[in-house]
């Protein structure tokens, strides 16, 4: 008898552990196997405050305005992918001190300090987002630029160049190299210029001005750099 009765404790010992166990939490390990756990990106939102950037004919679709709506977008697909990004900007300002009055010298210090912005923060990648404009409204589509200090630089511009062409399908544009953008060249960490398209035409200005267009350009971004931390390797450097 108190053989079976310690024989029906321990059974229902055993049920009582069952059904209290709580397994580890998912977050937990989750958190570790998301593509970009451990990569810092910076993303550079072209111009702001006072620096407009480019602006369309009918001066309702605003450079700055458009580069941080994607910018934005962008920033939020990478940390949901685990990154930790650093924004050089995330409201309408430039980075030039309130004494630089003059908008030359203003332009300028607004260039150096988000170098040094980047160059302080140690990132793993730069993405600079701009709009593009020429006097001729017949120009369309958007352009990846590198600078060819760091290899990385051409196969990140090459991934992202071919996802706007697969998820935007408007462009037959190629990445390009440079050494003529101050911001990409002088960081000390691979870079990418993205010009989104063409302000100056005026279906693409109306493009640019959309949420959903803002938000499939940010997606394109991100998945040219999610192709290119997965390790896949670029067929061929532009």
């Amino acid at each position: 008898m108190i053989r079976k009765g310690v024989g029906w404790i321990l059974a229902f010992a055993l049920l009582v552990v069952l059904f209290t166990y709580e397994s580890p939490d998912r977050s937990s390990w989750m958190a570790w196997s998301l593509p970009l756990t451990g990569t810092v990106i910076a993303i550079d939102p072209g111009h702001g405050g006072k620096d407009g950037g480019a602006i369309s004919s009918t001066g309702d679709v605003v450079e700055k305005e458009v580069t941080l709506a994607i910018s934005m977008y962008l920033r939020d697909f990478l940390q949901q992918s685990g990154a930790f990004v650093i924004m050089t900007r995330e409201e309408d300002k430039d980075l030039a001190s309130p004494e630089a009055d003059l908008a030359k010298r203003r332009k300028a210090e607004d260039i150096r300090n988000r170098v040094k912005l980047v160059n302080d923060s140690s990132p793993d990648l730069l993405v600079s987002i701009h709009v593009n404009s020429i006097p001729s409204p017949k120009w369309s589509g958007a352009q990846t630029f590198y600078s060819p200090t760091f290899k990385k630089s051409a196969e990140v511009s090459y991934l992202i160049q071919d996802e706007i062409k697969r998820v935007l399908g408007n462009t037959d544009r190629v990445p390009s190299k440079t050494n003529n953008v101050f911001l990409i060249r002088e960081v000390n960490c691979p870079a990418v210029l993205v010009e989104v398209g063409f302000v100056s035409n005026t279906e693409e200005a109306k493009r640019l001005q959309s949420q959903e267009y803002q938000k499939a350009m940010a997606n394109a971004i991100y998945q040219g750099i999610l192709r290119q931390y997965s390790g896949e390797k670029v067929p061929m450097t532009p």
